[in-house]
C-alpha cells in the first residue's frame, strides 16, 4: 500500500509541474511582452563568473535537498541516516564537480566575450553602426 501511495504521489506532483510549465508557455506565447528581460550581472570577469556558478550550484543543491527530504524523508519514510548520507554525498559530489563546471562555463562564455570585444571600435561604439 505504501508503494502505491508513493507512486501516485510522485505521478500527481509530476503532472502538476507539467501543467504549471505548460501554462507558463501558453502565457509567453500569448503575451510576448510578458517575457522576463535578462538581468545583466552586476559583476564582470572572474568574480561575476564565480558568483554565477556558485549561485547556480547552491540553488540546484537546495532544490535537490527539497526533493530528497520531501520524498525519502517524508513520503518513503527512510531512516534519518539515509537522508544524512544523501545530503553529505551530494555535497561531496558537487564539490568534486564544481571546478569542472567552472572551467566549462568559462570556456563556453569566453568566445562570446572575445567576439563582443572584436566588434567594438576604439571610440566605444559598435563598428557595424554608422
Amino acid at each position: 500500500m505504501a508503494d502505491t501511495l508513493a507512486f501516485v504521489t510522485v505521478c500527481v506532483v509530476y503532472v502538476l509541474v507539467m501543467i504549471y510549465l505548460a501554462t507558463g508557455l501558453c502565457i509567453l506565447r500569448r503575451a510576448p511582452r510578458a517575457r522576463p528581460q535578462p538581468v545583466r550581472p552586476h559583476r564582470r570577469g572572474w568574480p561575476g563568473l564565480i558568483l554565477q556558478v556558485v549561485s547556480t550550484y547552491l540553488g540546484g543543491w537546495l532544490l535537490l535537498m527539497l526533493v530528497i527530504l520531501g520524498y525519502y524523508g517524508g513520503l518513503a519514510r527512510h531512516s534519518p541516516g539515509f537522508v544524512l548520507h544523501a545530503i553529505t554525498g551530494t555535497l561531496l559530489l558537487m564539490g568534486l564537480t564544481l571546478p569542472l563546471f567552472l572551467a566549462l562555463t568559462w570556456l563556453a562564455t569566453r568566445p562570446a566575450a572575445r567576439r563582443r570585444r572584436g566588434r567594438r571600435s576604439p571610440g566605444g561604439r559598435d563598428a557595424a553602426r554608422p
